[in-house]
């Protein structure tokens, strides 16, 4: 058996230029959902027979490591429990490496607008607020995170770590200097939640989750905590909707999808600060996951368990006890 290289990533993200390179590198065999699209089905853009698709995708992958040759399966492979199926029972590879393509949303759109096949900004869209960033305990080998290039003036990275230590902050005056930073905090400034659950605007509660963090936690990652409370509900902003699944208008506001999205902007933003990897992946999985502890089944905390260290773990749960009391 050889190494599966399995690329994650919304559309138009580059995943495929960047698994050409990754070829010539790995001395490995590109396969391809769209590609098998257009062989069987004549048009790349036909999602009427995925089931099919990936059938046959998953057949020519496990010959061609039978073979000894390494594989890079370029397709989305955007849900944890779909990969978690895959690795676990639909491929058979000596080692499982995992490559998330980190980017915003709107470069997506405008690389999608420069092609000649287009997605949309509708299923762009749709895939951007269920993205689930791969956590190793998935069953990798490695998680490598695939960057922008832009890489912001060390100006800015020494300013978003003075506002780190100051340790008596104010909602405005924090979210002031952090909308210089990382202008993504402009979407929550102020925003109303119109939630029964929350009384505060978005900001004013991610600013009473940051300063619980900041007065409570006692644990070894307190830097790493304090930028996931800033992180947490920052996707708010983008997924705040008052529709419902069915197309009806609602009295509230609903945010499904936020933690992913919240998650998204965090490794985002934390590699083009200069954060190492190391240090994003802790925090996006806080980030990602902080919803996830909200009546939480004995099944879910197994899972979660699972998923996590058990230091992300006891972080985790303390996030969520700041996010509770931050109404």
């Amino acid at each position: 058996m050889s190494k599966l290289h399995v690329l994650i990533g919304l559309p138009a993200v580059g995943k495929s230029t960047i698994a050409k390179e990754m070829a010539k590198q790995l001395d490995a065999v590109v396969l391809s959902s769209d590609s098998l699209r257009e062989e069987l089905l004549g048009d790349v853009n036909d999602q009427s027979q995925n089931e099919l698709i990936f059938k046959e995708l998953h057949i020519r992958i496990n010959k061609l490591l039978s073979e000894g040759q390494d594989v890079i399966y370029d397709a989305t492979n955007l849900n944890r429990k779909r990969r978690i199926h895959l690795i676990k029972n639909e491929i058979k590879a000596e080692e499982y490496h995992a490559y998330y393509f980190n980017s915003l949303l709107g470069e997506c759109l405008h690389n999608d607008s420069q092609r000649e096949r287009k997605v949309g900004f509708e299923v762009l869209n749709k895939m951007y607020i269920s993205v689930q960033i791969p956590t190793i305990n998935e069953g990798w080998n490695d998680v490598k995170y695939i960057h922008p290039d832009l890489k912001l003036d060390k100006f800015y990275s020494e300013r978003f770590e003075y506002l780190l230590s100051d340790e008596s902050p104010n909602h405005e005056d924090l979210m002031e200097e952090m909308m210089k930073v990382v202008d993504s905090f402009e979407d929550v400034y102020d925003i109303p939640h119109d939630s029964k659950y929350h009384s505060f605007s978005i900001s004013r509660h991610i600013f009473y989750v940051y300063e619980f963090v900041m007065k409570n936690y006692k644990g070894n990652r307190k830097k790493e905590m304090l930028i996931a409370s800033l992180f947490h509900d920052l996707g708010k902003g983008w997924c705040k909707s008052f529709i419902n699944y069915k197309g009806e208008e609602k009295r509230y506001a609903s945010y499904i999808g936020h933690e992913f999205v919240s998650a998204q902007l965090a490794c985002y933003w934390l590699s083009v600060l200069g954060y190492e990897d190391n240090f994003i992946k802790y925090i996006v999985d806080l980030v990602q996951f902080h919803m996830t502890p909200m009546d939480m089944s004995v099944k879910q905390e197994r899972k979660l368990r699972e998923l996590l260290t058990v230091e992300q773990y006891e972080d985790l749960m303390f996030l969520h006890s700041a996010d509770l009391n931050a109404k």
